[in-house]
């Protein structure tokens, strides 16, 4: 509908007929203009006064191609031909572009950028601060940096807007940026009136990296986290006390994230210290990190991007040492990328039963084979040995006792004849002793073999058993039944689907209700970046538990959030005519997938176990086989040589 304003002319004295409108804000109302449609009008709620109008006019003078390039830059004054004071200005339309919530807001992301991937986020990040760059070389300060005042269209392109409110410099006079929300606003201005602030590149750089870390972490707020202290630590205070729980010392801060996000070192240590820089206490006196350094930083980090196995929506830094959103999301966090169903995924990409084939065919290993002791002669080295000595005991005894005797019967000779006989049982004894030691060497080598023998014996029928084989068969067999049981349990899950449809409607029709976009009391900027750093993103995510694991949301504030969630759900009727919701049949079908490939990959590992593990067994057997029969011959003989010198 075209608003008729005939006394609204540009600079130029041409005449302006106002269009629909197309939004609105605390300062002013943006309309189109008729038979304009690159063109917008913003008409500003109060009459703008001289500062305000001289502002605008500087902005004019400094307007430059690399501005209009990535900002909503003013055109021209508007100005009421009954007055001839202006009303407002003209600027660029802004077209087929979202606000940045929507992009790093995992809910707005899958509804408005349903192709954006990790990717774009990091794409998107870098080319936010090739805006900032820009500004800050044409002498501006953006000042009051939020995610409201910056514009996303589908090709991660990014525009600036509502930028009459940047700090504009021009012919040594400075027009200051008077606004800002506490939640982008670095610590040394927290608190402090803005209005005769000068603010310099240093703060818009917090903001900045305020808004890279919302698009790289889902939406989290970097200094939104779990105080370990006493009382609450809302967000703008964990701001001014630099308490930023994702940093190297968060301990020391007495912070913790929020449960269930990826931790700052999946971004490698240059984006992480660039970080670290933003927001630790010493960002005020050493600068923060440029908008030049995060543009170099991010067009790196996005080249390392790596495509998740089990989920190909899912991109991630190859520095993490796993996929960090399937870990979220098995976490219980919203799904954070669109589904991306491959062709045919369910005509089988992996054969298992020609795998199961393969392992059938395998000739069974059986047991392994017992090992026989052999009885073989004794040594020549015992029999060398042992001998003599069979002999020696006889002889000398006879020679003693004849010696006895004939000193008895000839008694002249007694003492001769006796000291003969002393000497033999002397030579007797010294056999004797002899054979003991013989005796002791041969049992000491049987007791050696006999425990080699049972040392070998015994890592034989570990490493030879074919445990290890059938234990990695039996494991293949178990994952080749739960991969013939996905079709049925697909099946199940979209019969769970169909009867559960009523609940789905309502969660879906919830889901279109943001908090960032409800008034509900008391619940500010800051406590919905909170909400939103805890997954509460819209309304059907406000439930008591999970409300409950916010800090800082007592039963007060727990009970408005309700209340706005009753009331929303009053609006909804269910539609049985409808059958299930796309995306939700998508989310069932990413699971079974997920659940498919994950085990794909671990039937393929089985399968190569498995094989290993015959290939290893023959292999052991082999070669051990030569040992075992080597000790057992050992043993055999060690026995065999004992026997004899030991006459057993």
């Amino acid at each position: 509908m075209t608003m008729i304003r005939p006394d609204l002319i540009d600079s130029k004295g041409q005449p302006i007929q106002l269009g629909a409108v197309l939004g609105k804000g605390g300062e002013g109302t943006v309309y189109e203009i008729a038979r304009s449609p690159a063109t917008a009008a913003k008409i500003y709620h109060a009459s703008l006064g001289a500062d305000r109008s001289a502002k605008i006019r500087a902005m004019l003078e400094i307007k430059s191609t690399h501005l209009s390039a990535i900002a909503a830059w003013p055109s021209d004054l508007l100005i009421s031909r009954t007055t001839r004071q202006p009303v407002g200005l003209l600027m660029p339309r802004i077209v087929n572009k979202k606000n940045v919530h929507h992009v790093y807001g995992p809910k707005s992301r899958l509804k408005d950028f349903p192709r954006a991937d990790w990717r774009f986020l990091v794409r998107t990040a870098a080319n936010i601060a090739r805006a900032f760059s820009l500004v800050h070389d044409a002498q501006c300060v953006i000042g009051d940096v939020n995610h409201g005042s910056i514009m996303v269209a589908e090709d991660a392109t990014v525009t600036l807007i509502d930028c009459d409110s940047f700090q504009i410099r021009s012919s040594g006079k400075i027009f200051p940026c008077e606004v800002g929300i506490e939640t982008f606003t670095p610590p040394e201005l927290q608190e402090k009136s803005l209005r005769d602030t000068v603010r310099t590149p240093d703060h818009d750089n917090f903001g900045l990296a305020v808004i890279v870390f919302h698009l790289l972490f889902m939406g989290r707020h970097p200094f939104a986290g779990r105080f370990l202290g006493t009382g609450d630590m809302p967000i703008a205070k964990a701001i001014k006390e630099y308490r930023f729980p994702y940093g190297e010392r968060h301990q020391a801060m007495q912070m913790l994230p929020p449960p269930g996000t990826a931790p700052l070192s999946i971004l490698g240590r240059d984006v992480s210290q660039l970080f670290e820089a933003a927001f630790c206490r010493g960002a005020t006196s050493s600068s923060r990190p440029t908008a030049r350094k995060w543009i170099s930083a991010l067009s790196d980090l996005e080249k390392t991007a790596k495509q998740c196995a089990l989920s190909k929506s899912h991109w991630y830094p190859i520095f993490a040492s796993a996929c960090p959103w399937c870990q979220m999301e098995g976490q219980g966090a919203n799904p954070l990328f669109p589904f991306i169903l491959p062709t045919g995924s369910y005509g089988g990409s992996i054969n298992v039963e020609g795998l199961w084939r393969t392992l059938k065919e395998l000739a069974d290993p059986g047991t392994a084979p017992a090992s026989t002791v052999p009885e073989p002669p004794p040594s020549s080295e015992a029999e060398t040995a042992g001998a003599p000595n069979k002999a020696a005991k006889p002889t000398a005894l006879a020679i003693a006792v004849g010696a006895f005797v004939i000193g008895m019967i000839v008694k002249p000779s007694f003492f001769l004849v006796f000291a003969i006989g002393a000497g033999v049982l002397g030579v007797l004894l010294e056999r004797i002793l002899s054979k003991h030691a013989v005796i002791e060497t041969f049992r000491l080598r049987m007791a050696q073999a006999e425990k080699a023998y049972a040392d070998i014996n015994a890592d034989w029928d570990r490493r030879a058993s074919g445990l290890v084989f059938y234990e990695a068969r039996s494991n293949f067999e178990e994952l080749k039944r739960a991969f013939d049981a996905i079709p049925q349990k697909r099946a199940a899950a979209l019969d769970v689907l169909r009867n559960q449809q009523r609940g789905l409607q309502l969660d879906r029709f919830l889901a279109g209700f943001e908090i960032e976009d409800a008034q509900i009391d008391s619940i500010g900027p800051g406590r919905k970046r909170l909400l939103a750093s805890y997954g509460i993103e819209a309304a059907d995510d406000v439930v008591v538990s999970r409300l409950n694991a916010v800090p800082g949301f007592g039963p007060k504030m727990v009970g408005k959030l309700l209340r706005w969630r009753r009331s929303v759900e009053s609006k909804f009727v269910f539609d049985p005519s409808k059958g299930n919701d796309p995306r939700d049949v998508a989310k069932v079908e990413q699971d079974i997938l997920a659940a498919r490939q994950k085990i794909e990959i671990s039937i393929r590992a089985a399968h190569t176990r498995t094989i290993q593990a015959h290939i290893e067994l023959s292999r052991i057997r082999l070669s051990m086989r030569e040992q075992v029969d080597q000790a057992a011959q050992l043993l055999g003989q060690a026995r065999a040589d004992y026997r004899f010198v030991s006459g057993k």
